[in-house]
């Protein structure tokens, strides 16, 4: 395929000077006559314009060929001539237009057209000349005249019709429009028949230029080349057989009138097509400009608006846009415009060899570079990542180049580090005093340094490709895998441990082994380092250490005495395993902080043992003080510390004991509980026997209170008109006493022998009568007291005068705590919850602390001034006498609420 592409040109020429030669064969042997029209010069001059000048030897070749061909009985001398005629001709007129600049497809724009003309005159007389010659060489008459008028026409009509037919149109054509085409050139046909070969015609030549003119307009030159083509040769041939207008004149003289008319009828109807065809294409052209318009429009939209380094330029290298990331990577200035500026304005100090690169992409190719220097324009240099391609037009036409970058120094940079990370870890890992090796996520070595061969005691090709825990004692190797896969899963970021080592030397060698994984870029586990070391010296020296420490701790913990030592120079401390225990601490060999034993103590314990230390330091004496510890788990623990200064050697320290007497200190705690029992018990039964003297001492009082009330009525009723105002209220008074004089009896009662009186009580109406009667108390005053009860009525026995002394006292004592609140509100609560009935009292005051919340309900604990602390013991005493609770714990709105459950019974238990 590559041959015949090169030699594809020459061969197109030849057979094209061959195709117009055996045409001319053909026509003489026929009509035994030169043909008026030379078909051959025309074909030559077109090949030659399109496939290059270097060809014209191919004519000369054509017309031998043809000659010998057809035996054509001319001599030798007229045969060169007409070929050396033909080629000199061709070439002449082809160069004359190539060097002019005519392009193929300009060959008949009116600009160019006049120097055609020439070029085709020159060549005909060139051409007309040498035939001349070469006839009249042998003695043969020759009009020159004839020859001239043949090749001009020839090259006037032919070399036209050839390059427009080679030429690319502008745009393909429908098979719509090819049909029209056919129809068109058919139609021309016709006229040009009907017209000039008619045996009787009148002088209507004119009638051909209608059709001529339609496929001119129509079909611009590709219509007008071929349609003045096709009646030219009906034209030229009705002059040959003497038929049509140009009968009307003498014989001698049709040919040469036939030849004048096609001239002057091709020259317009070119002209008017290359008019046609250039208005067509200013309307493309302006319709293209304006498509243009638009996407590069668009285009720049999108490039200043691209979040990358991207630049547009056209074909001049002159920027339309570019990207705010464009300018930032090249530290160009945001408020100085590109467009318009050429790229070599903008960076004048591109390389030589970036001219070409943009070059090749104008010409269509697509470049691209990694990690290049580039120089900015302040002199920096940045390693860049480039892309060049071209971008074209909407005629499919390269309009220029499209930049795009990305400015990859700091990747660079990352390469670098690594790469020189990548080194120095080879001189670590090749030098390294310790074992250090890589294995597969499976566990095998992939590769191990020196020192990790001398502990193992295998060379290194003895150990590359088998697994470590190979290596292992058999007691570890199943936590060796387990530790191997949490670290493949990610479970565990790392390893650490001891491990026990079989070595070539045939003994087992304890190492210190840590582990982790490499992970490659994307995430994954890549393999495992591991770094080994020989601990077999400090394991046999740790064994010693721990068997003298174990006796030590063994005597410590039998005495429960703990040692400790304070550095007075930079605060130190070092603590026996028995005293960081009696501290909660985790021991460990390291020093102690103060802050690690602050917590236990407390911040007031902290500064006294701070100052103890400091005044054994000064007066180089003994330390001795008492702590009071709260371990973590909330057991708390007494211990002494008791010390002594030692200078040693100008590092003076403090050093001592820590005993435990938490034993001690809780037998104390236990005497001295005894004790205050003992005294509140003595003080309850004190209150107990004078609660029963006042109870009994009172009722005598009340019983009098009582018959002066009786009388005080008796006196009011015998009036003749008694105020019943007063009356009633001597009624209240009365039935106030007796309650009193109730209350009391049962409160004796229930004092020295605990009985509950059994009755059916209605809970809603006790709860009504103590909330009146607190509301009378002066206390009450502005205290809003409401009362919200369950719609289900539960039974209950019991006392009611008891319970309503255990609600009067909750009341009373949530409207003392709202004294002086914004909003004093006491709510009684009372519902159903399974076999218990509830009643909650919850007031709006300050609520209670932790400390009253832990003691509220004991004897003589009292938070008021004139309180005896009995209330609430007496209450919770009779909430239990009667089977219930009673408990005490803060709102979650604030306040105090305090709660007691009472047991219900069914019906049929009330009736038995």
């Amino acid at each position: 395929m590559r041959r015949f592409a090169s030699v594809r040109p020459a061969l197109l020429v030849f057979l094209g000077a061959f195709a117009g030669c055996v045409s001319w064969a053909l026509w003489y042997r026929v009509t035994g006559s030169n043909p008026p029209l030379g078909i051959a010069i025309g074909l030559s001059v077109g090949g030659l314009i399109l496939f290059g000048t270097r060809l014209w030897p191919l004519l000369i070749v054509a017309v031998l060929v043809t000659y010998w061909m057809f035996d054509v009985h001319y001599s030798l001398a007229t045969q060169l001539a007409s070929a050396i005629g033909l080629a000199g001709g061709s070439l002449l007129t082809a160069t004359m237009i190539q060097r002019r600049g005519i392009r193929p497809a300009e060959l008949l724009d009116p600009r160019s057209l006049l120097w055609v003309f020439a070029a085709a005159i020159a060549g005909s007389a060139l051409s007309a000349g040498v035939v001349a010659l070469g006839v009249l060489a042998v003695g043969r008459s020759f009009s020159l005249l004839d020859k001239f008028a043949q090749q001009g026409l020839g090259m006037l009509l032919v070399a036209p019709l050839v390059l427009v037919w080679a030429t690319p149109p502008r745009q393909r054509w429908s098979a719509l429009r090819w049909a029209g085409f056919v129809a068109t050139m058919i139609f021309c046909a016709a006229v040009a028949a009907l017209v000039f070969l008619a045996p009787d015609s009148g002088p209507i030549g004119g009638a051909i230029f209608p059709p001529l003119v339609l496929a001119a307009l129509g079909w611009h030159l590709r219509g007008a080349t071929t349609a003045v083509a096709i009646s030219s040769v009906i034209m030229l041939w009705s002059a040959e057989i003497h038929t049509g207008p140009f009968s009307l004149a003498a014989p001698q003289h049709q040919v040469m009138i036939a030849q004048m008319f096609v001239a002057v009828t091709a020259a317009t109807i070119f002209l008017l097509a290359t008019y046609a065809d250039g208005r067509h294409a200013e309307d493309k052209l302006r319709l293209a400009a304006k498509r243009l318009e638009v996407s590069r429009r668009n285009l720049t939209n999108m490039a200043r608006d691209s979040a990358t380094a991207v630049a547009i330029l056209d074909r001049d290298l002159r920027y339309i846009a570019a990207s705010p990331r464009y300018l930032k990577d090249f530290h160009l200035p945001l408020d100085v415009p590109l467009e318009g500026r050429t790229h070599f304005e903008v960076f004048p100090g591109i390389e030589p060899e970036r001219h070409a690169n943009y070059q090749r992409v104008l010409n269509g190719e697509q470049l691209s570079g990694d990690s290049q220097p580039f120089t900015n324009p302040d002199g920096s240099i940045d390693y860049v990542r480039w892309s060049q391609r071209p971008w074209y037009d909407e005629d499919d036409r390269i309009a220029g180049i499209v930049l795009s970058s990305e400015i990859v120094t700091a990747e660079m940079e990352a390469r670098r580090k690594l790469e020189e990370a990548e080194r120095r870890y080879r001189t670590v890992f090749e030098q390294a005093g310790v074992g250090v090796g890589r294995l597969s996520l499976q566990g095998e070595i992939l590769e191990i340094n020196d020192r990790g061969c001398e502990i193992c005691g295998y060379p290194r090709e003895v150990l590359i490709g088998r697994n470590l825990s190979e290596f292992g004692v058999a007691e570890e190797a199943q936590s060796t895998v387990k530790a191997i896969d949490a670290m493949v899963r990610g479970e565990e970021n790392f390893f650490s441990g001891d491990r026990m080592l079989h070595t070539g030397d045939g003994i087992v060698r304890p190492i210190h082994c840590t582990a982790n994984i490499v992970r490659a870029g994307g995430g994954a586990s890549d393999y495992i380092a591991v770094v080994m070391l020989d601990i077999s010296q400090r394991v046999a020296a740790q064994q010693a250490l721990e068997k003298s420490e174990k006796m030590l701790r063994l005597a410590q913990e039998a005495a429960g005495v703990g040692m400790w030592e304070i550095d007075l120079i930079d605060g130190g401390s070092r603590q026996s395993p028995e005293t960081a225990r009696m501290f909660g601490l985790e021991w460990r060999e390291g020093e102690y902080r103060m802050a690690d034993i602050a917590a236990p103590m407390g911040e007031a314990q902290v500064l006294a043992l701070r100052q103890a230390i400091g005044n054994a330091r000064k007066s180089e004496g003994p330390l001795d003080m008492t702590l009071a510890l709260t371990l973590p788990g909330g057991e708390a623990r007494w211990v002494t510390l008791q010390g002594h200064y030692d200078a040693h050697d100008g590092h003076p320290r403090l050093i001592g004991l820590a005993i435990d007497i938490t034993r001690d200190m809780e037998a104390d705690a236990q005497l001295r509980e005894v004790h205050e029992k003992l005294l509140r018990l003595a003080r309850l039964n004190a209150m107990g026997a004078m609660a029963s003297t006042l109870a009994h001492e009172l009722n005598q009082p009340l019983a009098a209170i009582t018959n002066y009330l009786e009388a005080c009525r008796y006196l009011t009723r015998s009036r003749g008109d008694p105020d019943h105002s007063i009356l009633d209220a001597l009624d209240r008074a009365r039935v106030q006493a007796l309650r009193a004089g109730d209350i009391i009896r049962k409160i004796r009662s229930f004092t020295v022998t605990g009985d509950v009186a059994k009755t059916r009580m209605d809970l809603n109406a006790v709860v009504r009568a103590a909330c009146a009667a607190v509301r009378q108390l002066k206390v009450a005053a502005g205290a809003r007291i409401d009362c919200d009860f369950d719609p289900i009525q539960a039974c209950l026995i019991g006392d009611s005068l008891q319970i309503e002394q255990v609600v009067s006292n909750l009341i009373r004592n949530g409207v003392e705590a709202t004294a002086g609140c914004e909003r004093r509100e006491v709510v009684v609560t009372s519902y159903l919850e399974g076999e218990e009935v509830c009643v909650q009292v919850a007031d709006t005051g300050p609520g209670l602390s932790e400390t009253m919340l832990e003691n509220l309900f004991e004897p003589f604990r009292t938070t008021k001034e004139s309180g005896t602390g009995l209330g609430l013991p007496i209450c919770r005493t009779i909430v239990e006498a009667h089977g219930g609770r009673l408990w005490a714990e803060n709102g979650p709105d604030g306040g105090a609420v305090f709660s007691f459950t009472l047991p219900t019974v069914s019906a049929d238990a009330e009736t038995a």
